[in-house]
């Protein structure tokens, strides 16, 4: 097998750059004698002096086009939300080519093992490895210390009622490894490739050269074409940055923060305290030893953002801090030139803390992951990261049920956060090469007394910056609720005539010859029944004007037709009767579809479907993950509103006490804790949970689903056909669909005041 690296008597070039050792003939006293002195007059001979052409390295480059964007974005504002196109089809670009280059490489580093080297290196190697990644996800776990405690709902997500569970076997074994390959299906992708490299190892060189030979150019093929992407980077982040810096708020960028220094403070404590710390526990070499033999390498990786360029300059330092303390033998030269190419192909630390992603976006959006899932996260995300962290953190934000749009973020910070990755990968990358060779060649030392000691600080001192960045995190970020203040906020744009009374009791009702539909359009008023606590559906903003989905639709409905608007309240007591005898047209408020309310009452099609749920207590959300398990509960008191979907539940659930209330806000505003939870609708509750965040959605399982229909009179079949008709349009045009993710989801950028900008706020070139 073919050594990689430099020759054994070459000199190490110590300024970080990759290139040609020194000559031990040059010094530098010779070369300035060559440097002709600024006095010496130049002869006709003297050849003039080469210009020196300037080029930006992409580093350079990628920072350029990320500083210009971030610029773009301030100067301009909302208007370069349209870049975000490319952003993802850059981020489509660097998917590219991960997956087969996963493939290639860990059939190829794998295969060209020998057997011996192989067998021996396997338990030591293996152990280490497993260590590091213990560690890594101990890191992880202690992420969230540095984020502030913040209590804020978040909108409704559907992914929220996606039901994912987990098929191990499709997950974890190729059954097909060509559809495995094709829905990306990292974690099997990876065990292929794996079991196909050990099995390689046993085929004699000779008749696996060729296959070797072949996975090696298809591999440089492949880098050659994620070079080209990269190339592309300042072009591809120059639009991510000036999309998000042009929308994100200033909330948005504070909470965002969080993330970028806690893992920043991480990498570098791991990086220049805790893996120096470990080789020299674990090893002979001394704990500034390894600093010193490692910065270069470092330096180099963390300039250029590329762990593949410094391989060998980490096998060269590695072979000569050996040989300073006199341990160098052909075996630790040997395990070194195998253990470092190798192990670059599985899960480093550097990616793996990026993990912590995932925790910080349940952070970001309400949707924590909690303590029971870690263990399948930490295997998820393990083998996911065979295929890159851009595989991994969407997968894993799926599984995790987190908003997958939030991987943006990640993007966002991925450059900054990705010279700091780079940095902790070079030193875990030489940490664990230097303690597994000399594991293999009988050069372990394990000093208790040391271990004891530098263990202790590490992890005092960990949990300790964790809990300090969490104090100053706090601080920069405030205490404003971004989606209260967007939910609040909100507003229904139309030009219609309306009228909101507050009380129905002044009200006559009204009759007339010809239909209900006839009287409507005859008296060019639509008397429309509404409940002001049906958040998202129908509720009052900060600015005390009635809105939310519902009625943002009857509105469309008034202009369509050039009608007014009255709207007058109703409550589940007196909703029919006004129905009936004409004091409301039509009743709106996310009213649920029931066999019962179907026999008693005329409903329209439905508009929406929804998903039933149960609105706790953030610390009791465990309580309500099964129905079963909610069944269970002695003496637990469930709040539902309306007096027929209460009889309904008690028959579902028998041992519960199930309690009418005639408004959600009777059980978030109780003040003795008379209810346990509530039952109502997963977008409903979502809503509310932002108005009140220290409760939680849970959906427990099996779920089920439902349709939400607007209440109109009985027998009035024109005005029933009429309204069906109208909805189905509305469905057909994508009106639904706008408010849907409008009132619902909470996408309103569109809604929401002009964020500060230059071209706007300072130089008044447009409105």
């Amino acid at each position: 097998m073919p050594r990689l690296g430099y020759p054994k008597d070459a000199a190490i070039p110590d300024s970080g750059r990759l290139g040609a050792p020194r000559n031990p003939g040059t010094n530098t006293k010779h070369l300035m004698n060559e440097i002709p002195s600024p006095n010496v007059r130049k002869t006709e001979n003297a050849l003039p002096k080469p210009k020196r052409k300037f080029r930006l390295t992409l580093s350079s480059s990628i920072l350029i086009g990320l500083t210009l964007g971030i610029l773009c974005g301030i100067f301009f504002g909302e208007s370069c939300a349209w870049l975000g196109i490319i952003g993802r089809g850059y981020v489509g670009l660097l998917q590219m080519s991960i997956l087969p280059y996963m493939m290639v490489s860990l059939i190829g580093g794998i295969g060209t093992l020998v057997a011996s080297k192989a067998i021996r290196l396997a338990v030591t190697a293996g152990t280490v490895l497993l260590g590091s990644w213990v560690l890594a996800f101990v890191c992880v776990f202690l992420a969230p210390l540095a984020y502030p405690v913040v209590e804020a709902g978040s909108f409704f997500s559907p992914s929220m009622t996606q039901i994912k569970e987990i098929d191990f076997i499709n997950l974890y074994i190729p059954i097909n490894p060509f559809r495995s390959m094709a829905e990306t299906i990292v974690p099997a992708v990876a065990v292929f490739s794996v079991v196909v490299g050990v099995a390689l190892i046993g085929i004699e060189t000779d008749k696996k050269k060729v296959l070797l030979d072949l996975l090696s150019v298809v591999s440089m093929v492949l880098t050659r074409v994620a070079v080209l992407v990269v190339r592309l980077a300042p072009f591809g982040l120059f639009a991510i940055a000036a999309n998000a810096a042009g929308t994100m708020t200033i909330q948005e960028l504070g909470r965002l923060q969080v993330y970028i220094g806690s893992f920043i403070l991480l990498t570098l404590l791991l990086t220049f305290f805790v893996m120096p710390a470990l080789v020299s526990m674990l090893t002979p070499f001394r704990f500034g030893d390894v600093l010193r033999a490692s910065r270069s390498a470092m330096l180099t990786g963390f300039v250029t953002g590329n762990l593949f360029i410094v391989l060998p300059l980490l096998i060269e330092r590695g072979k000569m801090l050996f040989e300073h303390a006199g341990l160098r033998t052909d075996d630790t030269d040997s395990f070194i030139e195998v253990l470092i190419p190798v192990s670059f192909n599985f899960p480093n630390l550097g990616k793996l803390l990026t993990l912590a992603f995932v925790l910080f976006a349940g952070w970001y959006t309400g949707n924590q992951v909690s303590v029971a899932d870690y263990p399948t996260f930490s295997i998820l995300g393990l083998f996911s990261l065979f295929g890159g962290v851009d595989l991994a953190l969407p997968f894993l934000l799926d599984q995790m049920r987190i908003p997958s749009d939030t991987y943006q973020l990640y993007v966002v910070t991925g450059v900054v956060n990705g010279w700091f990755a780079t940095l902790l990968a070079t030193m875990n990358l030489f940490a664990f090469t230097i303690i597994a060779t000399s594991a293999a060649t009988g050069n372990l030392k394990f000093k208790l007394r040391q271990c004891v000691i530098l263990g202790t600080t590490a992890s005092v001192l960990t949990v300790s910056v964790l809990l300090a960045a969490r104090v100053g995190f706090s601080s920069i970020m405030g205490k404003s609720d971004l989606a209260q203040e967007t939910l609040m906020q909100m507003q229904v744009k139309s030009d219609v005539e309306t009228r909101v009374l507050r009380s129905a009791t002044d009200v006559e009702p009204t009759s007339g010859e010809g239909s209900r539909l006839d009287q409507i359009l005859d008296r060019g008023v639509l008397r429309v029944g509404y409940h002001p606590d049906m958040y998202p559906f129908c509720f009052f903003n900060d600015d005390d004007q009635l809105v939310g989905y519902d009625v943002a639709l009857i509105h469309e409905l008034a202009a369509e037709l050039d009608l007014k608007l009255v709207f007058i309240p109703w409550s589940y007591e007196t909703r029919d009767e006004q129905l009936s005898s004409g004091q409301i047209d039509i009743a709106i408020g996310g009213l649920m579809v029931t066999s019962e309310r179907l026999a008693r009452m005329t409903l329209t099609d439905s508009y929406m479907t929804i998903t039933a749920a149960i609105v706790i207590e953030d610390h009791r959300r465990d309580l309500a993950a099964t129905w079963a398990g909610i069944r269970k509960l002695e003496g637990f008191r469930l709040a539902t509103t309306g007096r027929r979907l209460s009889r309904n539940v008690q028959r579902y659930l028998p041992e519960t006490n199930v309690v009418y209330v005639e408004s959600p806000r009777d059980f978030f505003d109780q003040p003795k804790q008379p209810f346990d939870a509530i039952l109502m609708t997963a977008e409903g509750g979502s809503a509310y949970t932002i108005m009140y965040p220290r409760y939680d959605v849970m959906i427990p399982k099996p779920q089920f689903k439902g349709n939400v229909a607007f209440a109109i009179p009985p027998n009035e079949a024109a005005f029933e056909k009429f309204f069906n008709a109208w909805l189905a349009l509305q469905e057909t045009n994508g009106t639904l669909s706008r408010f849907y993710d409008k009132w619902i989801v909470g996408q309103v950028a569109n809604e929401k005041s002009p964020r500060w900008c230059v071209i706007r706020d300072v130089l008044h070139w447009v409105e």
